[in-house]
């Protein structure tokens, strides 16, 4: 049997975290998703993450210092360029064309050039560690030209790259000035992965009308003359054996009682989030609100618990967001608020895995109601704390969230919608125990048997068969 093709992952950050203390340099791995996914592949087959790291980082960080079995290859940028490439194009024109927010789109050819001169710069370290044979894994639409830099400079390696978030039609898409050379750059690859079929769709759809280049459906492909680029659809998974055993966990579920006594709520509904526009936090606050004014006689008996994460970048929409939630939240404590108890609880901050499962096993409902996203984790993450026990709880979920494809038991929601939104709290509260319990054990198996080794195995096993 011949020995697996190594593997080179590259991704805008790397899998650790290097932050300066006055002992000197710390490194941090960064635990859950992808990193845990690639873990034992990266062991079997060999190979390196090739990511962006601070300035102060050395340029290969040795299993030594990580404790990873591969060497982390910096990839070396300024803070201009970082800000221009990431908080730049990649989240002021890639994020919201994404998610359908084209008027929040800022086309300025100086955030183009930095996105492709950092692309120059990732394509270079590739080159420089590649070997004929390698598999290359390129992660997310901050680096989609990548693959074309590296087919055009003639590196022998086989390359894929996953499309993380949700993928526009032409009709939007096709806004951007730079669309094609985007769409060229995607095409550098043998194989291409996105969120769901109809990601899958659009991309087609896309380099059909942009590029006027022959697409196949079944299965899904683009058709050059002397090769074809495979089209997936393989959604990302959870690690659902961490999650369900931290559930389990004694501590945890102490943890989760003390929140629940603190509630004083008879049921608790919860919201986890990025502060970002693209999550629906206010709509949600607002269906919420509904549903207190609709039903007086719960007003006293539920809480809902919003953790809204600040966003890692400096930008002015997430200013004003966090005024508008700060002064809705206000609006309805001071609205529902009862001999000193309130029906919400707004947590403003940061949240490691362990803390944020204990929320998650207190949460009789879940509220995951983004206007837009590439699948949301959140939801597999809620879902995986409530698989063992009496298997109750119950998702509310965004028709427009890419998990809404395969978790078809949740209660589907328009998110822009807060009549609807305060309609399916009333379902879900009303919904018989056992009907509940069918419902969160199918979503259970499902994120079980998808999980995010599942997605990792199964996306390398079709890159390595692509011709």
């Amino acid at each position: 049997m011949p020995a697996p093709q190594r593997l080179l992952v590259v991704s805008h950050r790397a899998p650790v975290e290097v932050s300066r203390t006055p002992e000197g340099t710390r490194v941090t791995r960064v635990l859950g998703g992808l990193t845990d996914a690639l873990n034992p592949m990266m062991e079997e087959r060999g190979g390196a993450w090739i990511a962006w790291a601070a300035p102060f980082t050395d340029d290969v960080l040795t299993p030594a210092a990580t404790g990873l079995s591969y060497p982390i290859h910096a990839v070396r940028l300024r803070e201009p360029e970082v800000s221009s490439f990431n908080a730049g194009f990649a989240n002021q024109v890639l994020w919201p064309l994404c998610h359908m927010f084209p008027t929040r789109c800022r086309f300025q050819p100086t955030y183009w050039t930095a996105y492709r001169q950092a692309n120059e710069r990732f394509a270079a370290a590739v080159r420089a560690v590649a070997e004929p044979g390698s598999l290359v894994w390129v992660n997310d639409f901050h680096l989609c030209l990548v693959p074309g830099l590296l087919r055009s400079g003639g590196v022998p390696v086989r390359m894929g790259l996953f499309w993380h978030v949700p993928f526009p039609p032409p009709s939007l898409f096709g806004i951007c000035p730079w669309r094609a050379e985007l769409l060229g750059g995607l095409l550098g690859a043998e194989l291409i992965g996105f969120q769901t079929a109809l990601d899958v769709r659009n991309f087609l759809d896309c380099v059909q009308h942009f590029l006027g280049l022959p697409v196949a459906h079944d299965p899904a492909c683009v058709q050059f003359p002397e090769r074809e680029v495979r089209v997936v659809a393989l959604p990302v998974g959870i690690d659902a054996g961490r999650l369900r055993a931290q559930a389990a966990d004694p501590a945890i579920r102490t943890h989760a009682r003390q929140l629940r006594e603190a509630s004083a709520a008879e049921v608790v509904l919860l919201g986890v989030d990025r502060l970002d526009y693209t999550k629906g936090i206010p709509e949600r606050l607002l269906g919420f609100e509904r549903f207190l004014e609709r039903h007086p006689d719960w007003r006293r008996r539920v809480s809902l618990v919003q953790i809204t994460v600040p966003s890692p970048f400096r930008v002015p929409e997430s200013r004003e967001m966090k005024r508008t939630l700060d002064e809705t939240v206000g609006r309805i404590i001071g609205r529902f608020s009862f001999e000193g108890r309130s029906p919400l609880l707004y947590i403003y901050t940061a949240f490691d895995h362990e803390r944020l499962a204990a929320y998650y096993v207190a949460a009789d409902v879940a509220l995951v109601t983004p206007l837009r996203d590439g699948m949301n984790l959140v939801a597999k993450e809620y879902v995986a704390c409530h698989a063992d026990g009496d298997a109750d709880g119950a998702l509310i979920l965004s028709e427009f969230a890419g998990a809404a494809a395969d978790l078809r038991e949740a209660f589907l929601v328009n998110p822009y919608d807060p009549d609807a939104i305060q309609r399916q709290i009333s379902v879900a509260l009303a919904l018989p125990p056992d009907e509940r319990r069918r419902r969160m054990r199918a979503l259970a198996a499902k994120v079980s048997e998808r999980d995010v080794y599942w997605w990792a195995s199964s996306f390398l096993r079709v890159l390595a068969d692509a011709a």
